[in-house]
């Protein structure tokens, strides 16, 4: 088994050589986040809007419900485990793998999340304390997706610049594309899971304490 320290070798590796894309994918989803919270602020109808369908979401059969209620049951690992696969289905599926299709289209989801974030999370109501807590999670899930976001723009940049990378078919530049894409996934699958982790003893044991 590789040391902890050689696994997260390559995903660093891939940063530092598209730090600028790295860091531009950062202020774009963080900078998203909070303008949108700002002008939720400034019209709180927006979160009254997006909450009624959500909340309505979660108490219908299905998914979010079953997440719901290993919550309320606290049963720790079935809510941890649930959270981080959704999370980690929704990274996938709604940026990696539209991306793998049409390079670059999946960082569009990835920011339009900031944006719903902001206005989700913007802190309204009688509950707004409980931002205090949850920012811890809504940093580490987000960088998640960022990090997501910057495996689409890589794989991209892959298949699109060819003669870069030495090979001489778009195929094979798509294929060479999935090597820094699953190392960038080492990183989103390690944020996905503490944020599983955290996000889970704050809705049971801190939140529950602030409302």
């Amino acid at each position: 088994m590789e040391p902890p320290m050689d696994v997260l070798h390559g995903p660093f590796a891939v940063i530092r050589k598209h730090r600028k894309a790295f860091l531009t994918l950062n202020v774009a989803f963080y900078g998203l986040f909070a303008v949108s919270m700002a002008i939720t602020m400034l019209l709180p109808e927006i979160q009254a809007y997006l909450k009624t369908g959500i909340d309505e979401a979660y108490l219908r059969p299905g998914v979010l419900k079953t997440v719901a209620d290993a919550y309320g049951s606290q049963n720790l690992p079935k809510a941890m485990g649930m959270t981080f696969i959704i999370n980690l289905l929704v990274a996938f599926v709604m940026t990696t793998l539209p991306s793998l299709i049409i390079p670059f289209i999946g960082i569009l989801a990835t920011l339009h999340r900031g944006i719903l974030w902001g206005i989700m999370f913007a802190p309204l109501g009688t509950h707004k304390a409980m931002l205090v807590p949850h920012s811890i999670t809504l940093l580490i899930e987000g960088q998640a997706y960022v990090l997501a976001a910057f495996g689409a723009y890589v794989h991209g940049r892959t298949f699109l610049r060819i003669s870069e990378y030495r090979v001489s078919t778009r195929w094979e530049a798509w294929k060479a594309g999935l090597v820094p894409l699953a190392n960038i996934y080492c990183l989103v699958i390690l944020a996905l899971a503490v944020a599983a982790i955290y996000e889970v003893l704050e809705a049971i044991y801190i939140i529950p304490r602030i409302i």
